[in-house]
């Protein structure tokens, strides 16, 4: 996934592992996330996903 950071407007690269979507087929649908950081300025990104 490619999202523009904030601070510098430079293309952060993250990835999301793959998965059931938001539901996992019993109900649960738990918000996960990860973090990384912009290789142009170093800003720090979190990323939440389901």
């Amino acid at each position: 996934m490619d999202v523009g950071c904030p601070e510098c407007d430079g293309t952060v690269r993250a990835s999301v592992p793959p998965g059931p979507g938001r539901s996992d087929g019993q109900g649960r649908g738990h918000l996960r996330g990860t973090e990384t950081r912009c290789r142009n300025c170093g800003h720090e990104l979190e990323f939440y996903y389901y």
